[in-house]
């Protein structure tokens, strides 16, 4: 099997009002010219589609489904349940596993245990997540389309991924699908419980993207430089997590028209119906994103723009 070195490029510079910092402490600095973006990488929640409206539509359809079961549950009720088993635990649990903890504890209340079958809970469970992606589709941004047919057009051999928490995959999304060559989930097997903003899930990414190359055959970037660049919402998650794994971390602070819902939010401030972040998470949230600033290598707030934000990027390295 062939070995892929990857070196990224990553000096600092200033292009008119956008500041590009360098990732700092990576493994993957060993050369300092780029020559095109490699891989771009984006987050999925409040990057591409608002998290808020996609969350909610999931759970109605969840919702209308166990009430067809005899479980007339509301969706605070299951979202209390959520929370509920997620303050019980001292160990990491998935985002599936937790969904479908909170549906059969819902069940539980209105029907007899003989009922509940491992079937009827995990099937509820894949319906949500079926909804989950039917919804992202529907509230995708206005031009997340259009931006990714440019970045596509711009580097047609760029490879394009998702690094996400959660369960989204844009490749169940007949829209998009066609743009993106592989996603990274917190809950895979070779990730878990090493989800964003630890730097192991951002590693798996790596690795699948070499993996990738050696499937198509590509010749080794070895002897080239490797430019990767990642998009995303989150300054702690997104933005200083992957610069220091080596990235240009674009933080993407979208107009108020985009309807961002969680990281418009700030971390002292009341929390949605669907969070389940503690009081320690949420004042831990505030420090990482506060240090997170230095890693910011440009911002966008339309993402129309982000295609020639990127190519800025990789001329001005150049």
């Amino acid at each position: 099997m062939k070995t892929f070195f990857l070196f990224l490029c990553s000096p600092a510079f200033t292009f008119g009002l956008l500041a590009f910092a360098p990732a700092k402490s990576s493994k993957l600095q060993e050369y300092q010219t780029a020559l095109n973006v490699n891989l771009v990488t984006f987050d999925l929640d409040d990057t591409i589609f608002p998290v808020g409206p996609v969350v909610n539509d999931a759970n109605v359809a969840l919702m209308n489904h166990l009430a067809t079961l005899g479980c007339p549950t509301t969706q605070d009720a299951f979202l209390k349940s959520t929370k509920i088993i997620r303050t019980s635990l001292s160990s990491p649990i998935t985002y599936t596993e937790l969904r479908q903890r909170a549906i059969r504890i819902e069940m539980g209340k209105y029907l007899d245990s003989a009922e509940i079958s491992d079937e009827s809970v995990t099937g509820a469970y894949h319906l949500w997540e079926d909804h989950h992606h039917m919804a992202a589709e529907r509230h995708l941004y206005h031009d997340t389309v259009t931006m990714l047919s440019d970045l596509k057009s711009n580097h047609p051999d760029a490879v394009i991924a998702a690094i996400t928490n959660g369960k989204g995959n844009p490749l169940r999304m007949k829209s998009i699908e066609g743009y993106f060559d592989f996603c990274v989930s917190g809950e895979d097997d070779d990730v878990f419980p090493l989800r964003k903003p630890h730097e192991g899930i951002y590693n798996v990414a790596i690795r699948r993207y070499g993996k990738l190359l050696a499937e198509k055959e590509t010749k080794g970037i070895e002897e080239q430089d490797f430019c990767w660049v990642h998009v995303g919402d989150d300054l702690a998650n997104d933005v200083g997590a992957s610069a220091k794994c080596g990235a240009y971390a674009i933080w993407v602070d979208l107009d108020d028209e985009y309807n961002q819902t969680a990281s418009k939010r700030e971390p002292s401030a009341a929390q949605p119906a669907w969070s389940t972040a503690t009081k320690e998470e949420l004042k831990m949230r505030i420090e990482m994103n506060q240090q997170a600033q230095q890693y910011v290598s440009a911002r966008v707030t339309k993402l129309s723009k982000l295609p020639h934000v990127i190519q800025l990027i990789t001329e001005s390295a150049q």
